[in-house]
C-alpha cells in the first residue's frame, strides 16, 4: 500500500512549519505601546539635552563675539538654525520643539537657574 503524498511534499510541509515557528520565535513582533512610549520619551529627552548644550554653546559664542551677557540668550531662530546645522531631523513628534525650547530658554549668566542650566548642558 502506497502512502498518501510524496516524500518531497512531506518535506516541504515540515520545512514550512519549521520556518513559520522559527519566525514566531525570533522576536519580530512590533513594539508594545509601552516600548513605543518609552522610545518616544527617550528621544524627546535626548533632544532637550542637546538643546541645552546648543543653547550654552550659542550663548558662549555670542558673548565671545561681544554681545553683552544680558542679551546673550539665543533666539528661537538661532536655535532652529543650530538644529539644522547639527544635521538633526525630527524622529518623533516634539523632539525638534523640545530642542528649540531648551536652547532658546537658556538663562543669561547671573540669573536664577543659570548654574543649573550649565550643569544640564555639560552633563554626559
Amino acid at each position: 500500500m502506497r502512502s498518501r503524498g510524496s516524500w518531497s511534499a512531506t518535506a516541504c510541509g515540515v520545512l514550512l512549519a519549521a520556518v513559520c515557528l522559527g519566525g514566531c520565535a525570533t522576536g519580530d513582533n512590533p513594539p508594545t505601546a509601552d516600548q513605543q512610549r518609552d522610545a518616544h520619551l527617550d528621544r524627546v529627552r535626548d533632544a532637550y539635552r542637546l538643546g541645552r548644550s546648543a543653547g550654552l554653546e550659542l550663548q558662549e559664542q555670542k558673548i565671545a563675539d561681544g554681545t553683552p551677557s544680558a542679551a546673550s540668550s539665543p533666539s528661537e531662530e538661532e536655535c532652529a538654525a543650530r538644529w539644522i546645522q547639527l544635521g538633526e531631523r525630527e524622529q518623533t513628534p516634539g523632539d525638534r520643539a523640545g530642542f528649540v525650547a531648551a536652547c532658546a530658554s537658556f538663562p543669561q549668566p547671573g540669573l536664577p537657574g543659570y548654574d543649573e542650566a550649565v550643569a544640564e548642558a555639560t552633563a554626559d
